[in-house]
């Protein structure tokens, strides 16, 4: 479950949607509202004692809530089977790479465990200043990376609050979807 935004993330979205809003929404969608969503822990909390296990429902007086399983699984911790993300093509570490404008780097080697640091995308991507500091690590002009930048945070939200994996991991699979 996400119990808070990462401030990083916020800051990297108040940075890109002065000149990228448009753009990111034809991404994300409302997606991006996200970022604003403060979890209610409480309300987490008590949720077990509405709980259904037989019909798989939150029932209260007047109606019924019928979560999804990642929902659930997620929310109170009740057991789940985590499924692998159905993606249209089989991950590679050179093809997200590529989505992101880099250069081979044999270094990171989380790529071909099919995730990647936030606070690597983040330091390269995060900042306006990203492509500057590390500008060795891309294959790509600055405009370009513009692009590759806009992907990078789609890639990043979605990793951070649609489909969390540990905390500061993103699974690169999510770049197929952006």
């Amino acid at each position: 479950m996400v119990v808070e935004v990462n401030y990083k993330l916020r800051d990297w979205w108040n940075d890109i949607k002065e000149h990228h809003e448009r753009e990111i929404h034809h991404l994300l969608g409302s997606l991006t509202y996200f970022i604003y969503v403060i979890p209610d822990c409480d309300l987490v909390r008590a949720l077990p004692e509405f709980w259904d296990p037989v019909r798989t429902v939150f029932k209260f007086v007047y109606f019924n809530l019928v979560p999804t399983i990642e929902e659930i699984s997620g929310f109170i911790k009740l057991s789940y089977h985590e499924c692998e993300m159905m993606v249209p093509y089989k991950p590679s570490s050179r093809k997200f790479r590529k989505s992101l404008g880099m250069k081979s780097n044999p270094t990171i080697t989380c790529l071909y465990l099919v995730w990647i640091s936030f606070d690597f995308v983040y330091s390269r991507f995060g900042q306006e200043d990203g492509y500057y500091y590390f500008y060795e690590e891309f294959k790509c002009s600055i405009e370009r990376w513009e692009t590759y930048r806009l992907n990078a945070f789609s890639i990043v939200l979605l990793g951070s609050l649609v489909f969390p994996k540990e905390k500061g991991k993103i699974d690169t699979r999510l770049g197929y979807m952006v």
